[in-house]
């Protein structure tokens, strides 16, 4: 795999027409309203930082269990089996939840047009399979669907920011840059801005576990890294401010918590016209699949990791001879999924209010915490070792990255009920989770580290599974 692969993948994670369409009017309506580009200006910022260090690291360890592999290398065994867990629980989450979002978007674009009440569940199954075929068909299968897919829903933001500048309430000649000062940026419930506006590039930090596929690791992962958070922050940003001042920035904010989830579709006929909506409903549909696709591929390459280390069930580990692709991890995964899907489905909760908006939250948590514990180990990892003495890229750029990423996790957890839609006991609860997984992982370690040595002192070998005859220095 190249970077235009491995960008495909990244970005196709991050959906960002999904970004658009649910997350915008989230952070217009209950965020820093009209200062909601600069909040995507803040995430990418720090999110680059944090890079600095990721990509560093990636350098010296190549591995399809990206955090599970830092972390052991920064932080031991026991704590690396505790962020495998939490990163599998929280990609696993976030991919239930895009079912959920599929099955509902799915079932409104074809429902009404065929006529028939297919419930969101079967449409959701028919995609499982669709992404498990393509799971075993291999990355590079997956690359080109997902190439198109983000391609097309790429194409549509940029043509509904470039309409914005003659199509919209208001000329182009009056369009501010307010969105973007200090006092519209930083006002309202910037916490809830910061946190959605970090969830729209998770998925950046994946490109690591390609590793192995990647043509050229030490710069294909970087360069893939680096090029999409500052794509995707470019496009969240400059889409945003356009599409808000064509609106009208006096108006926009009522707008938004008028329509909700429609805001994107209303914005689109106002400033486009021709019923366009219609081709964004299609387009969400495709850009939740290829999310879908991603998430697929994350969770199945951590389970391989594993396996193959036989840490859990060794057939994990098994690769098709010609395809190498982690087939029997691909059938595990989608089978995990797919009894989140039929249990939800069997309860009759509501696919977008319930599965979508709980696991995708519960997801993005999980996934700030990985982050954060990946920051530490780098930190950590770069101190214990001499083999690379930059300054900013193993000192500097790690600490104000933990920083960074410290701050966006409190502020998630201060803002759960905007978050998962629930507050009190169900809250804390449904948070509970992430830390169980990681506690699992953990306790997971500790019981082979006393009843199962041999297992135990596999764990922080063979990092580097390019080159499974000369395992890595094992972290203590």
């Amino acid at each position: 795999m190249g970077v235009p692969s491995i960008f495909f993948y990244i970005i196709a994670a991050a959906s960002p027409l999904t970004v658009v369409v649910a997350l915008y009017p989230i952070i217009i309506g209950a965020g820093n309203g009209v200062g909601m580009p600069g909040a995507f200006v803040i995430a990418a910022v720090v999110l680059m930082i944090f890079a600095v260090g990721y990509v560093a690291m990636s350098r010296h360890v190549t591995n399809a269990g990206a955090f599970y592999a830092y972390v052991t290398l920064g932080l031991g065994r026991i704590t690396g089996l505790g962020s495998a867990s939490l990163a599998i629980f929280a990609y696993n989450a976030i991919q239930a939840g895009l079912y959920g979002g599929f099955g509902y978007y799915a079932s409104e674009l074809l429902n009404p047009v065929l006529g028939v009440a297919i419930p969101w569940w079967a449409y959701a199954f028919v995609a499982l399979l669709a992404c498990l075929g393509l799971g075993v068909q291999g990355v590079h299968s997956g690359a080109k669907v997902l190439g198109v897919f983000m391609t097309l829903e790429v194409t549509m933001i940029t043509v509904l920011s470039l309409f914005s500048l003659f199509g919209g309430n208001v000329p182009a000649s009056d369009f501010s840059l307010e969105p973007f000062a200090p006092s519209m940026v930083f006002g309202g419930a910037l916490g809830v801005a910061l946190m959605f506006a970090h969830a729209s590039f998770i998925g950046f930090e994946g490109s690591a576990i390609y590793g192995e596929e990647a043509r050229d690791p030490a710069r294909t992962i970087p360069r893939a890294t680096y090029l999409s958070i500052a794509f995707m922050g470019g496009l969240y940003a400059v889409s945003g401010w356009l599409i808000m001042n064509a609106l009208g920035l006096d108006d926009v904010v009522a707008i938004a918590n008028e329509t909700g989830g429609n805001f994107i579709f209303a914005a689109s006929d106002t400033i486009i016209g021709h019923n366009i909506s219609l081709l964004f409903q299609i387009l969400i549909v495709t850009a939740t699949f290829a999310a879908i696709v991603t998430f697929h591929n994350n969770v199945s390459r951590y389970l391989f990791s594993l396996g193959r280390q036989t840490l859990v069930w060794k057939p994990l580990g098994w690769t098709l001879p010609r395809r190498q692709t982690p087939w029997v991890a691909s059938i595990v995964q989608s089978a995990m999924v797919g009894i989140v899907i039929a249990g939800f489905a069997v309860a009759h909760l509501d696919p977008f209010a319930t599965l979508f908006t709980w696991a995708t939250g519960i997801g993005t948590i999980g996934v700030i915490f990985s982050q954060l514990v990946a920051g530490i180990a780098i930190f950590v990892f770069f101190r214990r070792s001499n083999v690379d003495k930059r300054v900013w890229n193993t000192v500097v750029a790690p600490v104000l990255a933990v920083v960074g990423l410290a701050a966006f996790f409190v502020l998630t957890l201060n803002s759960l009920d905007v978050l998962l839609g629930v507050t009190g006991a169900t809250a804390v609860v449904m948070l509970s989770l992430v830390f169980v997984a990681l506690l699992a992982g953990m306790a997971y370690g500790l019981y082979l580290r006393f009843f199962v040595p041999a297992k135990y002192e596999v764990v922080g070998r063979a990092l580097n599974e390019r080159e499974l005859d000369e395992p890595a220095p094992e972290a203590r």
